[in-house]
């Protein structure tokens, strides 16, 4: 599940919505903004992306596993919690004469992670494929993905 939208955890219904499925989620991704409000619509009064990750990822499961919450923070590093612990993964920044566009890199990022998952890989390697996606989607103007990429992952 992607936290999604800032806005979604600022809406009570929505928000209503989040909270009943946290529960169900195996995978949980996000944004440091993302995480940031939700944070402060749970009253946790930090902006400690780490520190809201390990939170998220201790909400009890009702399948009675741990669960991933992952939480991308642009060029910084991407932080995954799991079990109460962090840990963080770097992002090969771009230069910025390299970034047309980034919307979409969020997405991309989901994607090639959730890729690699599908393919059995470990966390980092996920979170790899997951970088190289968003990396790309940047460099392309609108949420579009080039005829030929590099899936050197």
């Amino acid at each position: 599940m992607n936290l999604s939208a800032p806005f979604l955890m600022q809406v009570p219904p929505f928000k209503a919505c989040f909270v009943k499925t946290i529960p169900f989620v195996d995978f949980l991704f996000g944004n440091e903004t993302e995480a940031a409000t939700w944070a402060e619509t749970e009253g946790w009064e930090t902006t400690d992306v780490a520190f809201i990750a390990t939170r998220l990822s201790l909400i009890p499961s009702a399948k009675g596993k741990p669960r991933h919450v992952v939480i991308t923070q642009g060029a910084e590093a991407t932080i995954v919690a799991y079990k109460g612990h962090t840990t963080t993964y770097p992002i090969v920044a771009l230069p910025k004469e390299k970034i047309v566009d980034t919307n979409g890199a969020g997405d991309a990022y989901v994607g090639g992670f959730l890729a690699g998952l599908a393919k059995g890989k470990d966390v980092e390697t996920c979170h790899k494929a997951g970088a190289h996606a968003a990396g790309i989607i940047i460099q392309q103007d609108g949420c579009t993905f080039p005829a030929s990429p590099d899936y050197k992952w």
